[in-house]
């Protein structure tokens, strides 16, 4: 399925204020003006219902804490498993997760829920372009989409603004001032509360978010008994099947103009960052804190690769959870990756020189 499968934009149900903010730092480069103006449409036309949902469930929403059900991350570089990880601990009762109905529709889901999901589940496609994974209104979701409508602190805004990493690097990164990383905390805070509310505050947030790999520091400055699980795979296959995502599914969100070699810079400098950051904070954390699996490990041995981290996290009750995993896989046993071209000695080359690092801490051969 190729881009043209996505016709729609992230954005649409945003705000005047965060619309103003990316507009005035990327005015000079946004060539996509047609899209851009169908945004700003779906925006003014959606205010009464944003303002409703806020005057309904603002004070509710408020009180949601997480002392006793600290949220649970997936973390790990795009394609890298993530959310095959995420689908599959979803299957386990006591986690909730973001739908997707509630991230495309975040600042209205609360007040449209019973007309907007069933239309959503007739016009979504039964499978996600980069990947033919199975998705519907309820698929577990990255609440990073959301995030872009809340704020214009969003990494992800490096998606629709490709030649504007900045947002990468300070929302990502988090390379950006005091003030502005607890401006960030507050507007996250407030999302997970509304995720939480909407699933009910009993169960305990599982969160698959990109993203939040570099994020970890801030993430335990909010929530300092949350738990990471972190997946990798082989870098040749992260970068075949990042590329991949661009072409099929990013791409379509562009609102600059961004060039396949643009693309693949971006991925390779990209996934040096992240992976850097993510070590260096990784050797910072209790061991209790964080549990690494390999994609390979998942694919081969899943049972055994989420006991292991049940058991380095100390998530009690594995054996209530496991009918519900065995059953979800059982229902996986036809799907099928995508095939890849090999890779072109040139960009081998490039990878073994910014990645290396990543061949050798996860042992997979150059």
């Amino acid at each position: 399925m190729s881009n043209k499968a996505i016709k729609e934009h992230q954005l649409y149900i945003s705000s005047l204020g965060v619309l103003w903010k990316l507009w005035r730092a990327n005015r000079k480069s946004i060539t996509s003006i047609r899209m851009s103006l169908k945004i700003l449409l779906f925006t003014i036309l959606s205010a009464p219902f944003r303002m409703l949902q806020k005057l309904r469930y603002d004070k509710k929403i408020e009180k949601i804490e997480f002392k006793n059900t600290p949220p649970v991350f997936v973390i790990g570089h795009w394609r890298s498993g993530t959310t095959h990880l995420h689908y599959l601990l979803t299957q386990d009762p006591r986690f909730s997760h973001l739908e997707a109905f509630q991230a495309f529709f975040f600042r209205i889901a609360l007040v449209s829920k019973k007309t907007m999901k069933p239309l959503l589940n007739r016009l979504m496609p039964k499978t996600r372009p980069q990947d033919n994974v199975s998705i519907n209104a309820t698929a577990p979701t990255e609440e990073e989409h959301p995030l872009t409508n809340l704020t214009h602190r969003s990494a992800m805004h490096s998606f629709f603004f490709p030649r504007n990493q900045s947002y990468f690097r300070k929302y990502h990164l988090f390379e950006t001032t005091s003030l502005s990383i607890n401006k960030w905390k507050h507007t996250y805070n407030r999302m997970l509360q509304e995720i939480a509310f909407y699933n009910g505050p009993d169960k305990t947030l599982l969160l698959k978010n990109p993203h939040n790999t570099g994020r970890i520091k801030v993430l335990m400055e909010l929530y300092p008994d949350a738990k990471f699980i972190f997946i990798h795979r082989n870098p040749y296959e992260v970068y075949q099947s990042t590329t991949h995502l661009y072409s099929t599914t990013i791409k379509s969100q562009f609102l600059q103009e961004f060039s396949a070699q643009n693309i693949s810079d971006t991925v390779i400098k990209t996934y040096e960052l992240v992976m850097k950051k993510y070590l260096k904070i990784k050797s910072e954390l209790p061991k209790n804190k964080i549990s690494e699996i390999s994609f390979d490990e998942l694919s081969q041995n899943p049972v055994e690769a989420l006991k292991r981290v049940y058991s380095d996290l100390n998530i009690p009750d594995f054996d209530n959870a496991l009918p519900y995993f065995k059953s979800y896989l059982e229902k996986q046993k036809g799907y099928k990756k995508n095939n890849f071209k090999p890779l072109t000695e040139d960009v081998k080359r490039k990878l073994i020189d910014n990645w290396g690092f990543a061949f050798d801490t996860w042992n997979y051969p150059v």
